[in-house]
């Protein structure tokens, strides 16, 4: 059985859970979301060259990614709390309000068909609970599919592929938060954001490299 705590005890001492320029446009794009007093202009400006950041608005119009995030701030600003607790059906229940709002305004192809939107709502949804949400994204995909297979670790059956990427991710970070709590996370204020972090490199194509075991830190 794979020894998850010790897995994330090594990542972490190597050191893979670092931001590095990261952190910084992490911060930026957090208080863009919760200024409400800032222009409006520029919010939508920090929030759209954050999502460029990570590939997530890859062949969208300039006009388009301005009026998607507009939505994801219009959402941003109903938010009744500022956390989810890292509940499930909380989180599955934002993901879908804010998810919906992004496909009035995202693009259609020729056929009418609406982009495929999980992962970028689950980006925008992180930057409105940094505290609580996991990352979509196929390196994290990837990653969690082997863990839950080398750990049996099967998501409730008949539910979204974002539901079931939440119920391992979670399962996984309950396991592993007192192992990620106790680091130094000066560069990296978001546990879940570690984990992440952690997903991304284990999940990236390819074999490992020595040279792993030393551009981290």
């Amino acid at each position: 059985m794979l020894n998850l705590r010790q897995l994330t005890k090594e990542l972490v001492e190597k050191g893979w859970h670092r931001g590095g320029p990261e952190t910084g446009a992490d911060d930026a794009v957090i208080k863009a979301i919760d200024q409400r007093d800032r222009d409006i202009a520029d919010r939508k400006k920090s929030l759209v060259d954050w999502l460029n950041r990570y590939k997530a608005l890859m062949g969208v119009s300039t006009e388009t990614r301005a009026s998607i995030a507009g939505q994801i701030i219009a959402f941003a600003d109903e938010r009744e709390e500022k956390s989810l607790h890292r509940d499930k059906n909380k989180i599955v229940s934002e993901f879908s309000k804010l998810k919906h709002r992004i496909d009035t305004v995202a693009p259609r192809n020729k056929t009418g068909k609406g982009r495929a939107v999980t992962s970028l709502t689950s980006k925008a949804l992180w930057c409105c609970y940094p505290n609580d949400i996991p990352i979509f994204d196929r390196n994290a995909v990837s990653a969690l599919g082997i863990i839950s297979r080398v750990c049996h670790l099967a998501p409730i059956r008949d539910q979204s592929e974002y539901s079931s990427f939440v119920d391992v991710w979670l399962w996984i970070y309950n396991e592993v938060e007192s192992v990620i709590g106790p680091e130094d996370l000066s560069d990296c204020p978001y546990k879940v954001r570690a984990l992440d972090r952690l997903l991304w490199y284990l999940g990236q194509d390819g074999f490992y490299d020595q040279s792993d075991d030393s551009s981290a830190v």
